[in-house]
């Protein structure tokens, strides 16, 4: 018996081959990011590469899957990648603790990955990324806001960064990809307006960055198939 079975059971041996040579990189692995690697890797994604130059703080354990009380302090890519091993001991990982920049971009050969993810939460290297996956034709997907809200039941969707409504960073990288001549991005975000709070801190719950992670993941473990 194998752990991916109850999936494997409704695949071919193309989408299963296919799926486990996919290489897969996720930038920021805070609440959407850490949930989006797990589910990769129960999902039998074989080849993941993560990056993150952060540390787990106490405020991070209410939503982010690589938290707990025990690791308070400790580097996520670190803590992330000992998880994930536990899932799959044969997942063949990488581990960047580094912060995505002009400066450190090279460090990663962005040409070596068949889908990049991003999860990172600053804008500058949000933008950057996409500029660099574009001038590659690489395949990217990128998650939005997820912060400040908690009333509603999740009601994420995966859309084209020019068909997006109401975010306010998926407002940003519109323009961004306009003003840079980028005519389609594949995001993921939701039509629900963030509550507005008197704090420069962003309010989050768990089943917000989880269910942003569930629909990215869904999407990459679907595409990547399709080639198969």
């Amino acid at each position: 018996m194998d752990f991916l079975d109850r999936f494997h059971i409704m695949l071919n041996e193309k989408q299963i081959k296919r799926k486990a040579n996919a290489q897969i990189i996720v930038f920021g692995v805070g609440g959407v990011g850490s949930a989006l690697c797990h589910f990769l890797v129960r999902s039998g994604i074989y080849n993941l590469d993560i990056v993150d130059y952060d540390t787990i703080d106490i405020t991070n354990v209410n939503r982010q899957l690589v938290a707990n009380h025990t690791n308070i302090g400790k580097l996520k890519v670190e803590e992330l990648k000992n998880q994930l091993l536990n899932i799959n001991p044969k997942l063949n990982i990488n581990i960047y603790p580094i912060k995505y920049s002009q400066q450190t971009a090279l460090e990663i050969n962005l040409l070596k990955y068949d889908y990049i993810c991003d999860c990172i939460d600053d804008v500058s290297a949000k933008k950057l990324l996409i500029l660099n996956a574009k001038e590659l034709n690489k395949k990217i997907i990128c998650a939005m806001g997820a912060g400040n809200r908690y009333s509603e039941s999740p009601q994420f969707e995966i859309a084209d960064i020019f068909k997006t409504s109401y975010d306010p960073l998926a407002k940003i990288i519109r323009k961004f990809c306009a003003d840079s001549g980028i005519k389609k991005l594949t995001v993921c975000y939701t039509k629900q307006k963030a509550q507005k709070i008197d704090c420069k801190k962003i309010g989050s719950v768990v089943y917000y960055p989880i269910d942003m992670a569930c629909k990215m993941c869904a999407k990459v473990i679907n595409d990547i198939m399709e080639e198969a």
